[in-house]
């Protein structure tokens, strides 16, 4: 009996919103009928990143910050070499850093909404991420003046001195473990669970044009954060507690068309985090760690969009988002300059993403399909950003299905 009510709901939730058909269930105002289920699976493939956006909005390669001269100004006891061999202040280099990172990304993330009430959803995310970092490391010795010798006080003296060779890539590795204690920058690959995020939706306004709701939720920090002695991993969570809140307002006063305009805000609570704090930004490798009091900085989101059904099986969507970062707070006790930690983190990004969709709803409606399922193919391209966000284009399929 329960589950002949239920279907019945369904049949009449889907006479009333037939443009579900294209409705992405983050960016609307409609909420589930009370004790029907929606499960969503979402899988996102991205194409290799090797970009991201410097501060005025260019692009740069990711691991830019790694590609300079190994002079004194990261191994500051070649300042030493320099005293010792009568050497011009900041000549010492044991050559130049060319690094590469190339990004690749899986997501899969699980949605599970219910009905509470005809104005209360309620619904949990928790997504999966496989990470990997392609890494290509290599010393160019064209314009080196120091290499090792083993036969001088700290081993190293200047080129054409007898008994000096250049250094290698392997030695430079070898210098960032002994010196700095990071592990060696090399291909990393990993996986684990992402931080997971809790609410629950009330529609508070619902006309025959407009529907209107609110959101509020809790993201919790089950990701894995980036270890601070390892250069080249990627972190799956912030490590940080947020706040959620959403705005979701709906406008469905054309023929077969939904327009959306939604607001977010994740309000971060103060946290405390093992980080190398370095003297400069665009400087990563040090020697001094510290755990930090952090206030991670709070994150707005903007996006319209667009959807269309073609039949009520396929539909159209299209979407604009912009969001907004503002800048880290970061303090401590051992008197480093904690600024460069809060440098570059005041990030934005602007991205677009067209939708295909395909709903097995009609098939179900006169039981010609077991189940109402919705499936949505879309392209995201995050064409534009500032300081370090990365430039991404990626494929998503969303698999909905309600029951």
């Amino acid at each position: 009996m329960k589950s002949r009510i239920r279907i019945a709901c369904l049949c009449l939730y889907f006479l009333f919103f037939p443009d579900l058909v294209v409705m992405s269930y983050a960016d609307s105002a409609e909420v589930l009928p009370k004790g029907v289920f929606r499960f969503d699976t979402e899988y996102s493939y991205y194409f290799p990143i090797d970009k991201k956006f410097d501060p005025d909005g260019n692009e740069e390669d990711i691991a830019t910050d790694f590609n300079t001269s190994l002079d004194s100004n990261v191994f500051p006891d070649l300042s030493l070499v320099e005293a010792g061999f009568g050497m011009p202040d900041g000549s010492a280099s044991l050559g130049n850093s060319v690094v590469d990172f190339e990004y690749n990304f899986d997501d899969f993330v699980m949605y599970f909404f219910y009905g509470v009430t005809e104005k209360v959803s309620i619904g949990i995310k928790i997504p999966y991420y496989w990470n990997k970092n392609n890494v290509s490391t290599r010393l160019d010795t064209a314009n080196a003046t120091v290499g090792k010798n083993p036969a001088v006080p700290g081993g190293v003296a200047p080129l054409g001195f007898p008994g000096t060779t250049p250094f290698t890539t392997n030695d430079i590795q070898n210098l960032l473990v002994e010196e700095y204690g990071y592990k060696p920058i090399k291909t990393w690959s990993g996986s684990g669970i992402g931080d997971i995020e809790i609410g629950a939706r009330y529609q508070y306004l619902k006309t025959k044009k407009w529907r209107l709701a609110f959101l509020g939720g809790v993201r919790v920090p089950t990701g894995e954060v980036d270890d601070p002695d390892n250069l080249a991993d990627i972190g799956f969570g912030t490590g940080a507690w947020a706040l959620l809140f959403r705005l979701n307002n709906d406008y469905t006063g054309f023929k077969n068309t939904i327009l959306n305009a939604t607001i977010e805000y994740d309000f971060y609570l103060e946290d405390s985090v093992t980080k190398r704090v370095p003297d400069d930004v665009n400087r990563p490798l040090t020697e001094n760690k510290e755990k930090v009091d952090r206030d991670f900085g709070d994150i707005f989101r903007f996006n319209v969009s667009g959807s269309y059904s073609f039949t009520e099986s396929l539909g159209f969507s299209i979407k604009y988002e912009y969001g907004h970062k503002l800048e880290n707070d970061i303090s401590g006790n051992k008197g480093y300059n904690y600024k460069a930690l809060e440098d570059e983190t005041d990030w934005t990004y602007h991205e677009y993403t067209i939708g295909l969709a395909y709903s097995t709803i009609p098939l179900f409606q006169n039981q010609k399909f077991p189940v109402p399922i919705i499936a949505l193919l879309e392209y995201v391209d995050i064409f534009a950003g500032t300081n370090n966000f990365l430039k991404q284009q990626f494929l998503t399929l969303t698999l909905s299905i309600f029951f």
